[in-house]
């Protein structure tokens, strides 16, 4: 029986969630637009869409990186089961707790430095030749999924009713 803290975490994550997929369908869909009247106004006019191609080159960058945290939203990361044969069953729950723990431990480290890149490339003004505009504004998906992954594993150690059934594939 899920407890109200662990209620209001699925809920929370879930929308998380929903929101992220909206993000990265609406990116994947401009990409698709984007290049779709490029290639249209290339054979109609002659001539392409100045930057849709380098647009659509960061709106697919999006939505590939939302994908990360997406899919340790849904369990779908790939994993080790060789090791689930070494150790005796009644220790896979203690392990995936200590997983989920050691894997938000990476993503804050990853969240860390990717504030530090994001500010960095702010700092040296960065900006991008065929657009026009400072990339750290694109690069800030980085930090984002690093620290809504960590949060989603600190969770899944936290509250293991949580944790995703993993999938196969």
């Amino acid at each position: 029986m899920e407890t109200t803290v662990e209620k209001r975490i699925r809920v929370g994550l879930d929308r998380l969630m929903k929101i992220e997929v909206f993000v990265a369908v609406t990116a994947l869909v401009s990409v698709a637009v984007a290049l779709v009247l490029d290639v249209l106004a290339r054979e109609v006019l002659g001539n392409g869409i100045f930057g849709s191609q380098r647009y659509a080159v960061f709106s697919n960058a999006v939505a590939g990186l939302l994908g990360f945290a997406i899919v340790v939203h849904l369990g779908g990361h790939l994993r080790i089961s060789v090791i689930d044969n070494v150790f005796p069953n009644n220790w896979h729950d203690a392990m995936g707790r200590i997983a989920d723990a050691v894997s938000a431990a990476i993503c804050t480290y990853f969240a860390i430095y990717a504030v530090d890149f994001v500010k960095k490339t702010a700092t040296i003004g960065d900006v991008d030749a065929v657009l026009g505009i400072e990339v750290w504004g694109v690069q800030l998906i980085l930090p984002y999924i690093f620290v809504a992954s960590a949060l989603r594993y600190l969770a899944f150690a936290s509250y293991p009713a949580l944790r995703p059934v993993e999938k196969e594939f």
